[in-house]
């Protein structure tokens, strides 16, 4: 029989099988940052190339790769040196820290009081200590009395040359690089509007309480597309189809502010056209980026069921946005958010503008403007995580875990076993290996322990098919492949692998 995993059996098989590791572990724990193993780079590489793909290629996009550091003023440009803040608090006796909102919402979601969890969001600092004492909340780890609330920046600073004049910070996103170097682009590529400019890259932010493995880190990737258009443009083409109605008629699951306001949870399947009619989603071009996630998502392997569109509450909404929908996907009991989808109009260029004097207006048509911008910013190490946890099954009848990737997924497409180490089984194994890899088939060539363990290896991490190399194939050049959702095995000709 086989069952769902659960996230801790994830987070087992992950420790297990190397396909993350605590950075620095021989140096104690390090909270908020984690290697990938072999495995887990490849599987990274496999989301990575799904969205080069769908949100570069197949749209006429353009990819950057920008620095990790820029200049404070950048920053104060951005917003983020004045808004990017978290109201912590810290225990009086252990020095333990907590995000107050957060710790307060669980709170008041635990005794299912939606109003109250809401209410939190609209809090300033002195608010938010009131409630902290009301509620009688203490430290989780020594059970003591949590101190005063007081805002926390987010941002890693560093000191840029060796006399440390000039300050500087780690990106807490990848898009302002792209902005800054928006004016240049568009003079060197001519581009014309709408047009997208992405990237992956790394992102910082020193987070009060780093949890929940991949979810909530201090150093992650993002995969960033900063979409420009002109908002004045009547029709709006991406590679020559227009995007209105007839176009967005896939249906999500959407959970509104109302609903939440209501006290709900529940979203409701309603389609991406009558989401932008309706207003819940700002405009056609958010509309349309949504259906291609879905689509992305839906390729990754992530079920429908498991997936949700939420409308932030308005407290929850960034400094620079004039409407967002949060993509979230249920990783264990909860909804975790992978996907922001940001209208951040020209607030970005303006600021950019305003503060280094750089004329940020291109032309589009016979008009001069500074372009709105649509952001969908996907973090890899979320999705990654939201992914593996959607795809571990536990096989009572193989006694070990596996994870059922999409085949596009996997970290290999074929695992390669000779059965025995004879040295005419061996060279065989060797020359199958070859071949496929000359058919730019990605192996995993492995002749350390009984069939059966290998087996197992090749199931929880996930390689769709396993080739057994055996004296058979000697004498009629076939092989055993067997299929890592049922177990099932077949011989094969050598010559028909592919």
């Amino acid at each position: 029989m086989i069952n769902k995993g659960s996230v801790d059996s994830l987070v087992n098989l992950c420790s297990r099988r190397g396909i993350l590791l605590p950075s620095y572990e021989i140096y104690g724990e390090l909270a908020g940052f984690y290697d990938y193993g072999p495995i887990g780079v490849s599987i990274r590489h496999k989301i990575e190339a799904l969205w080069r793909d769908m949100f570069i290629d197949n749209m006429g996009n353009l990819e950057v790769f920008t620095s990790i550091i820029g200049p404070s003023v950048m920053f104060e440009a951005s917003g983020h040196l004045g808004t990017f803040t978290d109201p912590i608090t810290k225990c009086e006796k252990c020095g333990s820290t907590y995000r107050v909102d957060k710790i307060l919402q669980a709170y008041f979601i635990g005794k299912k009081d939606m109003q109250k969890a809401n209410d939190v969001l609209k809090m300033n600092n002195e608010a938010l200590a009131n409630t902290l004492h009301e509620s009688g909340l203490k430290c989780e780890k020594c059970g003591e009395k949590l101190g005063k609330v007081v805002s926390f920046n987010l941002m890693m600073g560093t000191d840029i040359g060796p006399l440390g004049t000039v300050k500087g910070f780690l990106r807490p996103e990848t898009a302002q690089g792209i902005f800054t170097d928006f004016k240049k682009l568009a003079r060197v590529y001519g581009f014309k509007l709408p047009i997208g400019i992405g990237q992956v890259g790394k992102a910082f932010r020193n987070e009060i309480s780093p949890r929940k493995i991949l979810i909530r880190m201090r150093e992650f990737t993002q995969m960033e597309l900063e979409f420009f258009f002109d908002p004045e443009e009547k029709s709006l083409r991406i590679n020559g189809v227009e995007i209105g109605p007839n176009s967005l008629t896939k249906e999500v699951n959407f959970l509104s502010r109302d609903t939440q306001e209501n006290g709900s949870q529940t979203a409701k399947k309603i389609k991406i056209n009558e989401l932008v009619s309706s207003g819940l989603v700002p405009n056609a071009l958010m509309g349309y980026l949504i259906q291609i996630e879905s689509e992305f998502l839906e390729a990754m392997g992530i079920k429908e069921g498991d997936i949700r569109y939420r409308q932030p509450m308005k407290e929850e909404l960034p400094h620079y946005s004039k409407g967002n929908v949060d993509v979230e996907v249920l990783v264990g009991n909860d909804f975790e958010e992978v996907v922001g989808n940001a209208y951040r109009t020209d607030f970005d260029l303006q600021n950019h503008q305003k503060y280094s004097k750089e004329d940020m207006a291109i032309m589009s048509g016979d008009r001069k403007l500074v372009p709105h911008v649509i952001e969908v910013s996907f973090g890899l190490d979320r999705l990654f995580w939201a992914m593996l946890s959607g795809a571990i099954y536990m096989d009572d009848s193989r006694g070990w875990d596996v994870l059922m990737l999409k085949p596009r997924m996997a970290p290999y497409d074929y695992a390669v076993f000779p059965l025995q180490k004879d040295d005419k089984i061996m060279a065989k194994a060797y020359g199958i290996n070859s071949k496929l890899k000359a058919l730019k088939l990605s192996t995993y060539f492995s002749q350390s322990g009984s069939i059966g363990k290998r087996y197992a290896r090749a199931d929880e991490i996930g390689i769709p098919k396993a080739i057994t190399i055996d004296y058979q194939t000697l004498e009629d050049d076939t092989v055993t492949v067997r299929d890592i959702n049922d177990a099932s095995q077949i011989r094969v000709k050598v010559g028909e692998l592919k």
